[in-house]
């Protein structure tokens, strides 16, 4: 039944009834912003492989262990054993040696010590024997091995300098580091290189490059807030939340990790032109995938030769401009679909749909679609990725494409839908236990 909207003169708009009522100005299903299918929550729950089963792998994986062990105490008797020294049998073999004037092969066969050990200790000279500390069991309150040359404070101003450091340092320059810092020190590259690794519990790894304004204090405030509004309401990432951003495939997307022969440069080929972007638009939940559309590009006019001056020629460069990119209509439209498949479905009736605070999101008519439909509209704060857990959900879906190359069959299109379908809810909700996960951070103002 139509209603008659009347206006108060201020810009306000009331019905019949009295009440406020705001107009879209966006139309719904705008064939100027055509999208195409990929996946949707039916589709997905039809397709997706079947769910790990965790009791399974966990009574395997035991029982391996079980064999390891019992392998291990099987070979127990091949293996190498090596004799521990005492300060007397090098006393004695020095005694033998320099009182004695025994050879050095008579005088470890005299001390019962392997020729090696023997000659070690003579190249060393007497001096070996101010330097050897006794091997001593542990508990026993006397020293155990040598004194290691790193300590805990070295440990300390490592771990520091990393964590301070944010332009990414090298081996050699976190080495200059320590040396200038403790004066006397000296340690080769090797072990410092050991020592950062496992007892830092620092490694080397690719750099994840990160705008500067990401974890500037006005936008840690910023992440702050928001958790501390959405705290006190029923938002729960886990339960009652679907995810929607966008994501750029392209065709001759690869890994950035090959195997080669050692020595040589892992080469990977890649065609010579310029693949075009192609962009998915998606939702995700604890539940599954929700819904995925590809944006397709609008059929162009024919090509007419026209004369110079016509005024056509305006609409068609606005048709050109609109075409290039995912713009606003192209993101109402999704979210329309969405909440059509949304609502066939019981279980996300008032949920809320949570997506990041990009231009293209923050049109007023979009929240207020949404509204109108039932279901609530959340934006993350700025430069928060790490709180969308569909982020994670493009990462794995990205990797997956990287795998193989296309066939001759195969389209982007499908390989993207056969990447959505495979990701497991088990891992979607990992996902979104992550991003809740990183609310402890967000309120103790922690960067993420």
């Amino acid at each position: 039944m139509s209603q008659f909207i009347i206006e108060d003169g201020k810009g306000g708009l009331f019905n019949e009834g009295g009440d406020k009522v705001s107009v879209l100005q966006m139309e719904v299903d705008d064939p100027s912003f055509p999208l195409g299918d990929v996946t949707n929550y039916d589709e997905y729950h039809d397709l997706k492989p079947p769910e790990k089963q965790q009791n399974v792998e966990k009574n395997e994986t035991t029982s391996k262990k079980k064999k390891v062990v019992n392998s291990n105490e099987n070979d127990a008797s091949t293996l190498t054993t090596y004799r521990k020294y005492k300060k007397e049998d090098m006393e004695y073999f020095f005694y033998l040696v320099n009182e004695k004037g025994l050879p050095i092969r008579a005088a470890a066969k005299k001390v019962n010590i392997p020729q090696s050990t023997a000659w070690n200790w003579h190249k060393k000279g007497e001096e070996a024997l101010d330097d050897f500390v006794e091997w001593r069991k542990s508990g026993s309150g006397r020293p155990v091995g040598r004194p290691p040359t790193l300590i805990d404070a070295h440990r300390d101003f490592m771990v520091k300098l990393v964590d301070e450091n944010e332009t990414g340092l090298t081996l050699d320059q976190m080495l200059e580091s320590l040396t200038t810092e403790f004066m006397g020190l000296k340690i080769s590259k090797s072990a410092f290189h050991e020592f950062t690794r496992t007892k830092c519990r620092i490694s080397c790894k690719r750099a994840h490059f990160q705008p500067e304004e990401r974890n500037s204090v006005e936008k840690i405030q910023q992440r702050y807030d928001w958790v501390k509004y959405w705290e006190n309401t029923d938002l729960d990432f886990e339960s009652n939340c679907v995810f929607v951003d966008e994501a750029g495939f392209h065709i001759n997307m690869k890994r950035s990790f090959a195997w080669s022969k050692v020595g040589s440069r892992a080469v990977v080929k890649t065609p010579k032109t310029k693949s075009k972007m192609t962009t998915i638009l998606g939702a995700i939940s604890p539940f599954g995938v929700v819904n995925m559309k590809v944006r397709t590009p609008k059929v162009a006019q024919s090509k007419k030769r026209k004369l110079e001056g016509n005024k056509e020629d305006k609409g068609d460069t606005d048709d050109i401009k609109r075409n290039v990119g995912t713009v606003t209509g192209h993101y109402f439209n999704f979210i329309a679909n969405t909440l059509d498949v949304m609502d066939r479905h019981e279980e996300f009736k008032g949920h809320y749909i949570v997506m990041d605070n990009a231009p293209i999101h923050k049109h007023e008519d979009i929240q207020l679609y949404i509204e109108s439909r039932g279901y609530n509209c959340v934006h993350l704060p700025p430069y928060s990725p790490e709180l969308n857990p569909i982020e994670q959900f493009w990462s794995i879906c990205k990797s997956r494409l990287k795998r193989e190359a296309l066939l001759h069959e195969e389209t982007l299109t499908s390989r993207i839908k056969e990447a959505c379908n495979s990701v497991l809810i088990s891992d979607l909700k990992g996902f979104c236990r992550y991003s809740q996960n990183k609310f402890d951070d967000c309120l103790e103002r922690k960067p993420i």
